[in-house]
């Protein structure tokens, strides 16, 4: 019998605790876990390993509260609204960690990950990059059959993944629109799943849905029914970007007396 994996976002972020690697959906200012940022924040976790194809506002809040050690992305940003304040400060003084990636890297990590062998092999033309230079892990070798010169890119295991769904069933099967980043890949590569959706229905609804189940709940450990759990991103088609709600952000994320009430405020909206 499948199980109902329904759960509230304080239990199921229960999972994370100080120190774990925590891979984050979504693109950019787009299907952005944004609530359960929030929550993460409102627990107050330390030294947080984020992963993440690019980061935007989920991430920088997620900085700005304290939260992260380590990131791992091939940007972070806030698109047309400029630079992410917390995450341009942090690298600037020296207080955060950042692993350079591509889009390429992270994938094969991933995908590494997903297919539990320790790494996989990546055509050599990154050497013509400075990438190598500052990525130590990732090791040049020749590929004994052809001969020709490969990277080898580790696999990158994570502790918990979190997802942001346009809709998901009771036993965690998901619907994702728009683009789908490497949600794909983080469930099956996490110890623990987590998704928000905007919406939970019934399997069948899911099923007539644009694209179906792009997520099994099989790999999905907690499922919380988050309307505007994206929010200020966008979540096609529930909800489209607020963009005016990410430049009062960054207002507040550049204002050292503004940045404290706007996170109180929108941890406490919360509750």
């Amino acid at each position: 019998m499948t199980a109902d994996k329904r759960s509230t976002l304080r239990d199921a972020l229960s999972a994370v605790h100080d120190g774990m690697s925590v891979a984050l959906g979504g693109m950019t200012l787009y299907r952005r876990p944004v609530a359960a940022a929030l929550g993460i924040a409102a627990a107050k976790r330390r030294n947080l390993e984020l992963i993440t194809l690019t980061g935007g506002i989920e991430t920088d809040l997620l900085i700005g509260a304290n939260c992260v050690r380590r990131l791992r992305s091939c940007y972070t940003g806030l698109e047309v609204v400029g630079f992410a304040p917390h995450f341009t400060r942090a690298v600037q003084n020296g207080t955060l960690e950042l692993v350079e990636e591509t889009e390429y890297t992270l994938s094969y990590a991933l995908q590494a990950a997903v297919m539990r062998v320790p790494f996989l092999p990546m055509r050599g033309a990154i050497a013509r990059t400075d990438i190598p230079k500052v990525r130590a892990d990732l090791k040049a070798f020749d590929c004994p059959l052809t001969g020709e010169s490969l990277f080898a890119v580790p696999a990158l295991h994570v502790d918990v993944a979190i997802l942001h769904a346009s809709a998901a069933d009771r036993y965690g099967n998901c619907n994702l629109q728009g683009q789908l980043a490497l949600d794909r890949h983080l469930p099956s590569a996490a110890a623990v799943t987590i998704v928000t959706a905007e919406r939970i229905v019934e399997t069948d609804e899911l099923l007539t849905m644009q694209g179906g189940i792009q997520v099994p709940g099989v790999f999905v450990t907690h499922v919380i029914e988050a309307s505007g759990g994206s929010l200020p991103t966008s979540c096609l088609p529930e909800r489209r970007l607020d963009l005016a709600a990410v430049l009062d952000y960054a207002d507040a994320a550049n204002d050292t007396a503004a940045w404290p009430r706007w996170l109180d405020h929108a941890m406490g909206a919360l509750a």
